[in-house]
């Protein structure tokens, strides 16, 4: 994986994670930041799918099943925890986002230890 890209998934979960709890803490229902932040993240998910591809003919070592299981996971829950949020109006909104923020985080983690 692309070192830069990978700090700025890193980030964004993190944000993303703090973002989520903060909303949660001052029980505020997820607002169009947040959930365009969500849909940042997303972006960048689809990215490294597309990077990761692109990468995959020259790297040798990884399994493909494996790594490309964790993205696609992480693309698919990003858009449920979406919906999920809007559908939310009270402070559970936000703790999904933030659920799905730790969940990114580590599925990155895990795609980056993978890639090695």
């Amino acid at each position: 994986m692309f070192p830069v890209l990978t700090l700025l998934e890193y980030a964004a979960a993190v944000i993303l994670t703090l973002w989520g709890a903060l909303g949660a803490i001052r029980n505020r229902p997820a607002g169009r930041g947040l959930l365009g932040f969500a849909a940042f993240v997303l972006l960048l998910l689809l990215v490294q799918l597309v990077v990761g591809i692109a990468a995959f003919g020259g790297h040798s070592g990884t399994d493909p099943l494996l790594f490309f299981g964790y993205v696609a996971t992480a693309i698919v829950l990003m858009p449920l925890a979406g919906v999920w949020a809007f559908a939310e109006l009270s402070r559970w909104g936000p703790l999904v986002l933030m659920a799905a923020g730790i969940t990114v985080f580590v599925m990155v983690v895990r795609m980056d230890q993978i890639w090695q």
